[in-house]
């Protein structure tokens, strides 16, 4: 048995929503394709069960049900190659899910 040494790695996330801006659900199939292009593109990904989030604004508080998509990768990587493509990806995904904003995050982490 092998020993995983810890690494230093990024933990990027995207919050999807589960529904378009007029309501109406997200095909299954949408998930799944979302899922596979993190799959094929990082090797890895975790999904978190669907979380409420709430924003305020013009005076209109908005909910959304959302799907958190987390992957880790190399810091190296991730400063190298992902963080550059970070932009293209949310524009792709605010088009795809049709929304008017795509919420993503990312933080160093120490992981195996």
């Amino acid at each position: 048995m092998s020993k995983r040494l810890l690494q230093n790695k990024v933990k990027l996330h995207y919050k999807l929503s589960t529904n378009y801006n007029n309501g109406d659900p997200i095909p299954d199939q949408d998930i799944v394709d979302v899922k596979n292009f993190f799959i094929d593109r990082y090797d890895g990904l975790s999904v978190d069960s669907p979380s409420e989030g709430y924003w305020k604004e013009d005076g209109f508080v908005y909910q959304d049900t959302n799907l958190e998509f987390s992957i880790f990768i190399p810091k190296t990587k991730f400063d190298r190659v992902v963080k550059k493509e970070i932009p293209k990806h949310i524009e792709k995904f605010k088009r795809d899910f049709k929304q008017l904003a795509i919420l993503c995050y990312y933080h160093d982490v120490v992981a195996t």
